[in-house]
């Protein structure tokens, strides 16, 4: 998305971005993965709790972004967080949220990206958070989620987000068809609560939302059957 809109030619929008990046890492909760042998930063994931009760989301509140190209990216991205409605997908107020994932050129493809997935999962699941999401704005992206799991929630195609009836990103190039928003439910209760657990354990100890909902259906079914059983039984739900 970056790319198709030019980002890079406009240099209010990357001075801007850049300090919402690191206004959104004043959190202390992103992570960047570093070369072991230079030591220099290779990869980012700017992530932070979004809590709906609280308004925590930079992207949701308003912005007077200076930046033209800066100010497309983010209507598309504010619309899909709306669309998503993750806060009522998951069920919870509070999710913990991948803005941006980007690991340098040289570095792709040889498992930064998953790296860095996974260690976001981890620190979920150190934050006790029930839930984590994430903004993906190519195929590649999008592919490295589902591979630890994620879920596709919400999606809009380029192709189809116009301005006077001309597409705004209009050569997101080959393989990004869409921006989407992907994310699973984290059960808390499997981990103990001194346990700090490693990369690989904490995504394989990850529901899918499929799953979740499918033992939460099963456990309506049993209670639908106790109230025929006892009609004096009185369940709340």
């Amino acid at each position: 998305m970056c790319k198709a809109s030019s980002l890079l030619q406009d240099e209010t929008s990357v001075n801007e971005y850049l300090e919402l990046a690191s206004t959104w890492m004043k959190d202390t909760t992103s992570i960047i993965a570093t070369s072991a042998a230079s030591g220099r930063v290779i990869g980012v994931a700017v992530a932070r709790i979004n809590s709906s009760p609280e308004k925590t989301d930079t992207y949701n509140r308003a912005q007077i972004l200076e930046g033209e190209t800066l100010r497309k990216i983010m209507h598309l991205t504010n619309t899909l967080l709306v669309q998503a409605n993750a806060h009522e997908r998951f069920g919870h107020p509070a999710y913990f949220c991948i803005y941006i994932l980007c690991v340098h050129p040289s570095y792709r493809e040889k498992g930064v990206e998953i790296a860095l997935l996974n260690a976001c999962v981890q620190v979920a699941v150190t934050l006790k958070m029930p839930a984590i999401g994430g903004v993906f704005t190519s195929g590649v992206c999008q592919s490295w989620a589902h591979s630890v799991g994620f879920e596709l929630l919400s999606e809009i195609r380029y192709s189809s987000w116009l301005s006077n009836d001309q597409a705004v990103f209009d050569d997101p190039g080959r393989g990004n068809y869409s921006a989407a928003f992907m994310g699973k439910l984290i059960l808390l209760e499997e981990f103990k609560e001194d346990d700090v657990p490693s990369v690989s354990t904490a995504s394989r100890d990850v529901r899918s939302l499929k799953s979740v909902r499918s033992l939460k259906s099963q456990e309506q079914g049993s209670l639908k059957s106790a109230e025929q059983g006892s009609v004096q039984s009185q369940v709340q739900m």
